[in-house]
């Protein structure tokens, strides 16, 4: 198993048909550092399953928050993993199992400039009222950037790339935007010119809630 050399995941990486993401709250950033490091020790350790592809750990940037991202090759090797002797836990080891939150890469648009690399994740996530509502808000989402697909993003300063997740049971969409920096995404979403699209992206669309977002710093990717 290797180390990702810029600590980034590869979201768009072939092979990948089920996601993860399990998010766990720390009492403040001591106990935060310590249970990403030992997370990571953990992962770094132990025999990966066949079909797990990819894990990383995101640390959130209020200090409390953990964020980890798994890609799978597909249901079945997930399935496969958690039915095993002895059952690998999705995750964040070293927090409380859960049963996994499994999502599909759906759509993704790039940005920014050439050269640029990611320092911070912003995941926006929205609960919706089934998959037609999913894909609704998705169709809405890009028709919102007119024909060219990366206006939107690339005329934001710092803004790398985004790309958006479906639930496999239909209740949420996550993205998962990735920004130079975050004073970057703290200035875009101060920005007046953008106030007008994000209310009707958050507030306009029947059956689509918008449930906050979160920033993160990347802590590790580990790949098999």
């Amino acid at each position: 198993m290797n180390r990702r050399p810029e600590d980034w995941p590869d979201v768009a990486r072939a092979g990948v048909g089920t996601v993860v993401i399990t998010v766990r709250h720390t009492e403040g950033p001591p106990q935060q550092r310590e249970v990403a490091v030992a997370a990571e020790a953990e992962r770094r350790k132990e025999a990966w399953p066949p079909g797990l592809l990819g894990w990383s750990l995101f640390t959130g940037t209020d200090g409390r928050a953990l964020l980890a991202y798994e890609q799978w090759s597909d249901d079945a090797a997930l399935d496969a993993a958690l039915a095993a002797p002895e059952p690998y836990l999705p995750g964040i080891p070293g927090t409380e199992p859960a049963t996994p939150v499994r999502y599909r890469l759906a759509r993704s648009y790039p940005g920014g400039a050439p050269g640029q690399t990611p320092g911070c994740l912003v995941t926006p996530v929205f609960d919706t009222d089934g998959p037609e509502r999913q894909r609704h808000f998705l169709d809405t989402l890009f028709a919102m950037a007119g024909d060219d697909a990366t206006r939107d993003v690339g005329q934001l300063p710092g803004a790398l790339c985004a790309h958006f997740h479906l639930s496999a049971d239909g209740t949420r969409v996550l993205g998962f935007a990735e920004w130079t920096d975050e004073a970057a995404h703290l200035a875009a979403v101060g920005a007046q010119d953008t106030a007008a699209s994000r209310q009707r992206l958050t507030g306009e669309i029947p059956g689509v809630r918008p449930s906050g977002h979160h920033r993160w710093h990347p802590h590790t990717a580990l790949t098999a």
